[in-house]
């Protein structure tokens, strides 16, 4: 697969860049020539001729504006959006408030929608963007401990595959499913308030079933996330980490399973039109979600 021009990926604004996952792509995207303007509540301790460290909270939609202004008059445009500000949030959920609920999907996802909002403007009228959001493995695979964060996960995973339908004509649209990862802050957090109540004894936080056999290296992942964007062609997710792949994969083979058990039951419920080819349904399937299906 052939190389997308350095030109149309020049300058990133990185949301979450004062540390974990968003503060290694910055500083790696500097190595690389690129330029960044780095974003986070506390201003990014990143030094660089190539880099505009901004004050910035994803849930005041004017900061965003006024940060993308200040990015466009230092290097012209932008034209890539890599969303990594979040909160982490690790309570069972009988036992969460819709305080705190609210709180995390304020910052986790609409943090991302504000910033991806703020910039598909510039992206269309330039006829040139791209969009990556860090979703995690909780935004495909459910975890114990997990009401919050995997609910703003999987909000941004739906939020971003919309993305990815509509923008297609101007903008490029990848999520990447972290698995855990020392440096992210998620290891070293009060990692679970333990639950009051005997009946939620047996669970344990995922990452434990996996994190003393083996460990994910961030500065590898980050790498990676970066080269699949030089890339012509993104695909629509990049799954990183032994543990995300794992867990990845069984939540599909679930998916899977519910889906072939309900194919009868599902198909019964429709009356089709005996006079409308079904060539004409493939077309309007691979028209709207852009590939081919066995109806």
């Amino acid at each position: 697969m052939g190389k997308i021009a350095k030109e149309k990926i020049k300058t990133w604004f990185i949301t979450g860049a004062s540390s974990g996952v968003g503060h290694k792509l910055a500083e790696e995207l500097l190595s690389r020539g690129y330029n960044v303007i780095a974003v986070s509540r506390r201003v990014p301790d990143i030094c660089h001729e190539n880099v505009l460290c901004l004050s910035v909270d994803v849930t005041k939609p004017e900061t965003i504006k006024e940060a993308i202004q200040k990015g466009i008059d230092r290097f012209g445009r932008i034209d890539v959006l890599s969303n990594n500000a979040g909160i982490s949030a690790n309570i069972i959920a009988e036992e969460e408030t819709l305080e705190h609920m609210k709180e995390v999907m304020e910052t986790n996802f609409f943090g991302t929608f504000n910033t991806i909002n703020a910039l598909l403007p510039h992206f269309r009228e330039n006829n040139n963007g791209t969009i990556i959001s860090n979703t995690s493995q909780s935004g495909l695979s459910p975890r114990a401990y997990g009401s919050a964060y995997c609910s703003s996960k999987y909000a941004i995973e739906g939020l971003t595959s919309v993305c990815w339908v509509e923008t297609q004509n101007f903008c490029r649209v990848m999520a990447f499913e972290l698995g855990w990862f020392e440096g992210t802050g998620i290891i070293n957090q009060d990692f679970c308030k333990q639950s009051f109540y005997k009946e939620y004894e047996i669970l344990r936080p995922a990452h434990k079933h996996f994190y003393y056999s083996f460990k994910n290296d961030l500065n590898i992942a980050v790498k990676y996330i970066i080269d699949q964007v030089e890339k012509e062609k993104l695909p629509r997710r990049l799954i990183l980490g032994k543990d995300a792949f794992i867990r990845v994969k069984s939540e599909i083979a679930s998916l899977k399973r519910d889906l072939y058990a309900s194919k009868r039951r599902a198909l019964k419920c429709a009356k089709f039109d005996k006079e409308f080819p079904k060539k004409a349904l493939k077309k309007i399937v691979r028209v709207v979600f852009k590939r081919e299906i066995n109806i």
